[in-house]
C-alpha cells in the first residue's frame, strides 16, 4: 500500500542558484524538503552510499545545475520552480530496494519523457518513503507542468497499479488525504484534530455496548 502526494515549490531561479553555489545557505521557507532531497544526494550515508538516489534526464551530481540551464534556455525563471512529491509505504511491507524501484517506475511513467527528475528513498523513519522532485519546465519543449485533477488521479492510478504488480496492498476506497502540514504533524506524532478524534472514537468504542452508549460516550468527549 502506497500513498502519494505532489505539491509545487514556488520561488525564483536565484533560490536554486544560491543553493547550488552554497548548499549550507538557509533555504527559502516552505521549500526545505525540496532542497533536502539534494542534500541527501550530497550525503551518501543517508542513502546507503547513493544506492537509493536515481536521476532521470539529468545527472544526479549536477541535477540542480541542469534544471537551472533548462529554465534559462526557455526564459522561465520564476513562479513555480519545481514540483516535489512523496510516496510512502505501509511499515514493514516493502524492502528499501523495492521501495526505490517502484518510485523510479512511477516517475518515469508520469514524467520521464518531459522533465528532469530526482528520486531519493529515505531510510531514517519507521516507514520507508520516497521523495521525488522534478523541474517545472520541460527540457523537451519548455512547457511548464500543469498539475490537474486528472494528473492527480493518474498519479494515484499508476502507483496503485505498481503496488498490485509487486503484490502490495492497495487502498481500495481511499479517503481524502490531509493537507501536508497536518500529515507532517501526524508523522511526527504531534496531536492533530484527526488523530485526537480517532483516539476519542477508539476510547468510546471500548466502553460502548450499543449505539446509545456510543453516542453518549462521544458526546461526553465533545464530539
Amino acid at each position: 500500500m502506497a500513498t502519494t502526494s505532489l505539491w509545487h515549490i514556488k520561488g525564483r531561479l536565484s533560490d536554486l542558484i544560491a543553493y547550488v553555489e552554497n548548499p549550507a545557505k538557509t533555504v527559502p521557507k516552505g521549500s526545505e524538503d525540496f532542497f533536502n532531497v539534494f542534500s541527501y544526494i550530497q550525503n551518501p550515508q543517508k542513502t546507503a552510499d547513493g544506492s537509493f538516489v536515481t536521476a532521470l534526464n539529468c545527472l544526479k551530481q549536477t541535477a540542480l545545475q541542469q534544471m537551472i540551464l533548462t529554465k534559462q534556455q526557455y526564459g522561465k525563471e520564476d513562479n513555480y520552480i519545481a514540483w516535489h512529491g512523496y510516496q510512502s509505504f505501509k511499515p514493514g511491507e516493502v524492502a528499501p530496494e523495492r521501495c526505490h524501484e517502484i518510485c523510479v517506475k512511477l516517475v518515469r511513467e508520469m514524467w520521464g519523457e518531459q522533465f528532469q527528475l530526482i528520486v531519493t528513498t529515505h531510510l531514517d523513519k519507521g516507514h520507508l518513503h520516497n521523495h521525488f522532485c522534478f523541474n517545472s519546465v520541460s527540457f523537451q519543449d519548455g512547457q511548464k507542468y500543469n498539475y490537474s485533477k486528472a494528473e492527480r488521479q493518474r498519479l494515484r492510478d499508476i502507483s496503485d497499479s505498481l503496488c498490485r504488480e509487486y503484490g502490495l496492498s492497495v487502498i481500495e476506497h481511499g479517503r481524502k488525504a490531509p493537507c501536508r502540514p497536518v500529515w507532517l504533524d501526524e508523522q511526527s506524532g504531534k496531536p492533530t484534530r484527526y488523530n485526537l478524534m480517532r483516539e476519542a472514537l477508539d476510547a468510546a468504542l471500548k466502553v460502548s455496548v450499543d449505539g446509545n452508549d456510543l453516542r453518549k460516550a462521544l458526546q461526553g468527549a465533545g464530539l
